[in-house]
């Protein structure tokens, strides 16, 4: 009896040797990527620190079980990551960031850079609302004409020459501001940009639908719609 009792305890620690080389290989396979730098356009949650808007760069320790996200002003923070995931296509994989939507703002959910597998970090609630800052679908050289930015996102409410779509009036009740009155234009290029990227309480921020995902604009589509509709003034 003793000696069967041996004989399964050393099975016991085998076994366990067995999964922990397994899974250290496993998690060992993953690959901590090159940092990325991200533009984030709102404030949004890291573990348990508000992070404001702004410029980060986002990177996996060498041991793949922290991320750090460092801001270009001095402001960073560290969360653990709960696993390594794969993506669905090439889109997650060139760099890209997801966030879940709640009531009390946005919180980082995964971090996927260029070359590796996504870090999770907070998983989403089932049904939960998502926001994808993707890198992959945007190459920092391309920038759409200002009208054709505008045509991809503004148009549908303000109408194709800024004077409004009585359609969108009708659905939202409520009269949307003509691009072309003095209200809008006398708003100040900066005022604009805020408008484009935080939205306001009756409007939300501009997004753009690339390569199936929605997200915000980017900076040079933001700066080439603020141009175009400064041609709309009358």
């Amino acid at each position: 009896m003793q000696q069967m009792k041996g004989k399964c305890a050393t099975a016991r620690r085998f076994m366990t040797f067995i999964l922990v080389s397994f899974f250290a290989a496993a998690w060992a396979l993953g690959q901590a990527g090159a940092p990325v730098r991200f533009d984030v356009p709102y404030a949004f949650t890291v573990g348990s620190q508000v992070l404001p808007a702004g410029t980060y760069t986002f990177s996996i320790s060498p041991d793949l079980s922290r991320l750090t996200v460092e801001s270009n002003t001095g402001q960073s923070a560290r969360v653990s990551i709960v696993t390594l995931i794969n993506g669905p296509n090439e889109l997650f994989r060139g760099g890209s960031l997801v966030f879940e939507r709640k009531e009390g703002g946005l919180i980082l959910s995964e971090a996927w850079l260029s070359g590796a597998d996504g870090a999770l970090v907070h998983p989403i609630s089932k049904g939960g609302d998502r926001i994808v800052i993707s890198g992959a679908s945007l190459d920092p050289n391309r920038t759409y004409s200002g009208r054709a930015a505008y045509g991809l996102t503004c148009a549908r409410c303000h109408g194709d020459n800024g004077k409004g779509n009585p359609a969108a009036d009708k659905f939202f009740g409520l009269t949307i501001p003509r691009l072309t009155s003095a209200l809008v234009q006398g708003k100040s290029d900066a005022e604009l940009r805020q408008l484009i990227t935080q939205g306001s309480s009756v409007m939300p921020p501009v997004e753009i639908d690339e390569s199936g995902f929605r997200h915000r604009l980017p900076p040079q589509d933001v700066d080439a719609v603020i141009a175009y509709v400064r041609t709309l003034k009358q």
